[in-house]
């Protein structure tokens, strides 16, 4: 193989992907740029290949669109065609996403590219000590491995009950669900509580724009603008909300991806109208353990005396994604509906997550863990400002966020963020632009939490460059 040409090289592992199903016929080949950089060849050599196989009838080139496998070898023996996979996932429950939203999701993968838009903890954050002490602790505990009842492991909720006491929230362990994530407390919902059809009233910019996990499950988004002040409460009461088709989602603490919080005043205004309106709420508060320079207000499920509030925590964003360990609070009839719907899903979060977690929880680990994450957040979070400060302050505005991971920032001029968003990713540096979620304005969001102070400053003079040059 070593001794064959490249190029044939490459013919070969596409037919294999092709005989194999991986690009099955209808699917578009990715890009020869793409392709040069995964085989580690030029582009001439990829087009070599592309068109060997093109003469074999395997691949067709339509204008402006692309490269499209169009036969197989058994399609092409028997005059017989695979399922048109293409065709049948526009039929599909979930919609594929955004292009821009695929491409940053892929690209938040590659190491060579600075990232700038990551919504997790960096290297330097991530708990390797208190990790490595607890999974050695736990690995001998696991005396099982059942599928459990769906709600989660009793004794992880109960630490989940006695930590959500110290923000206000009284929650037994049996109104508390486990859940792999904040995405999939909000997908439960979605298909297990709220009727088809029903309004779900957004924040406006929200990343949950950014996904079709609502509007998959056949709701109607119905927007509500943030503000510097965080969420038009006055702008909710004008809205037609009807009784049991209506749900409100909200993110008032350190609110992705604007960073603003909602004050104690507003969150007491948007609970009373709520309770007037009969209008259930999903509290989506992941930031609230990662306040930098004072803790947030209250949580509005403190406020709660009705059951009207679903709450929404993780431990994704405070510990490490990879862990997949979030979860939900609600009244015991929604908690008990969404456990039979979660065994019929996936029968429950990975029990030694649960058991790591827990352990970090009753160890007193996790609060070290915390504060010191804290103190970390507010140094990365300062040099970036510093940066900003010191490099874009011609080009835009933005404000000091006292917790989460980003900084939001409003360019003053026209700014083509579609643009500036291909030329940085050219240039070696991920940003995410405000329209993947919902922003019409000249916007970015940019991450300190997860890159390094290094890759910080290199990626603010990528911007500054491209501004002052390209845009």
């Amino acid at each position: 193989m070593g001794k064959t040409p490249l190029y044939l090289q490459i013919v070969h592992l596409i037919r294999e992907k092709i005989a194999k199903g991986e690009w099955p016929v209808g699917s578009k080949l990715p890009t020869q740029r793409e392709m040069a950089k995964q085989f580690n060849v030029n582009r001439s050599t990829v087009i070599t290949a592309i068109e060997i196989l093109k003469s074999e009838g395997l691949l067709e080139g339509k204008t402006g669109s692309g490269i499209y496998i169009v036969n197989n070898q058994w399609s092409l023996l028997t005059a017989s065609a695979p399922p048109d996979w293409k065709e049948l996932s526009k039929w599909a429950l979930y919609p594929s996403s955004d292009n821009t939203v695929q491409l940053i999701n892929e690209m938040e993968n590659q190491k060579d590219i600075i990232q700038l838009s990551k919504g997790e903890l960096g290297i330097d954050l991530f708990p390797h000590s208190e990790i490595a002490k607890t999974a050695e602790k736990v690995s001998g505990q696991l005396h099982e491995f059942g599928y459990g009842d769906g709600l989660g492991d009793i004794h992880l909720r109960k630490e989940i009950s006695k930590n959500l006491l110290k923000h206000g929230i009284h929650a037994s362990p049996s109104s508390i669900l486990i859940v792999s994530g904040a995405l999939q407390a909000l997908k439960l919902l979605s298909v297990g509580i709220l009727k088809r059809g029903s309004t779900v009233f957004i924040e406006s910019p929200s990343y949950l724009y950014s996904i079709y996990l609502f509007r998959a499950a056949g709701m109607k988004l119905k927007p509500i603008p943030v503000d510097k002040n965080g969420f038009d409460v006055e702008e909710l009461s004008k809205q037609n909300i009807k009784n049991n088709l209506s749900a409100l989602y909200v993110n008032p603490t350190f609110q992705n991806p604007t960073t603003t919080i909602m004050s104690l005043q507003k969150r007491k205004l948007l609970i009373e109208k709520c309770q007037y309106f009969q209008l259930p709420i999903i509290e989506d508060d992941v930031y609230r353990d990662l306040w930098i320079d004072e803790p947030a207000p209250s949580p509005l499920k403190t406020f709660d005396q009705q059951g009207q509030v679903l709450y929404i925590g993780s431990f994704s964003k405070t510990i490490a994604a990879g862990l997949r360990i979030g979860w939900l609070v609600g009244p015991e009839s929604v908690i008990k509906r969404l456990s039979d719907l979660r065994m019929q899903i996936d029968y429950g979060s990975s029990y030694a997550s649960q058991m790591l977690v827990k352990e970090l929880l009753s160890s007193g680990l996790y609060e070290k863990h915390i504060e010191r994450t804290r103190n970390r957040l507010k140094q990365k979070r300062d040099f970036l400002l510093h940066l900003l400060n010191q490099h874009l302050v011609d080009h835009a505005t933005w404000s000091k966020p006292s917790g989460g991971f980003f900084i939001w920032v409003t360019f003053n001029n026209n700014i083509d963020t579609r643009k500036l968003f291909k030329k940085c990713l050219n240039s070696g540096v991920l940003i995410n632009p405000g329209f993947i979620y919902n922003d019409n304005h000249r916007t970015i969001r940019l991450s300190f939490a997860y890159p390094s102070f290094e890759e910080m400053e290199k990626g603010m003079l990528t911007i500054k460059e491209l501004l002052t040059n390209h845009v």
